[in-house]
């Protein structure tokens, strides 16, 4: 029984920070995988004919900004990940490169049980970690 009580505690916190290992895994791959289809889809229609150049207009980054958090480009439905808003998102063209569009969000994470826990010094609102999880993709136009 003192066995138990000793190990008890270690075995609980050990369990909960696998959750929210696994969680923090699951938003990050949506994350990425929601930057990735938006990436795809707006330098599939930045291209401008055959000209080689690109046009990255507002409506075009509107659209990428929807993609990324919604999954359409007309904003509707529920963000893919709680808190997701599309000011996380950056869609731009990268100055590095010729036809490159960058497309960056910046989300910050929300633990499984932040609302449950105390916030452990991360300031007054325990749903922020004080976490950003960030993806990034950079695509040629083509």
């Amino acid at each position: 029984m003192i066995e138990m009580v000793a190990v008890t505690p270690l075995l609980l916190l050990l369990l909960v920070a696998i959750g929210e290992l696994g969680n923090a895994f699951l938003q990050y791959n949506m994350l990425n995988k929601s930057v990735r289809e938006a990436a795809r889809e707006v330098v599939r229609t930045a291209l401008l004919g055959t000209t080689g150049n690109i046009s990255l207009t507002d409506v075009l980054q509107a659209e990428g900004r929807n993609l990324v958090v919604y999954g359409n480009v007309a904003g509707l439905g529920q963000p893919r990940l709680p808190g997701l808003s599309t000011s996380h998102v950056i869609v731009d063209v990268e100055p590095a490169g010729d036809n490159l569009v960058l497309i960056q969000a910046n989300y910050p994470y929300s633990p499984l049980l932040g609302p449950v826990l105390q916030t452990f010094g991360y300031g007054d609102n325990p749903s922020t970690s004080g976490i950003t999880l960030t993806a990034s993709v950079v695509m040629r136009a083509l």
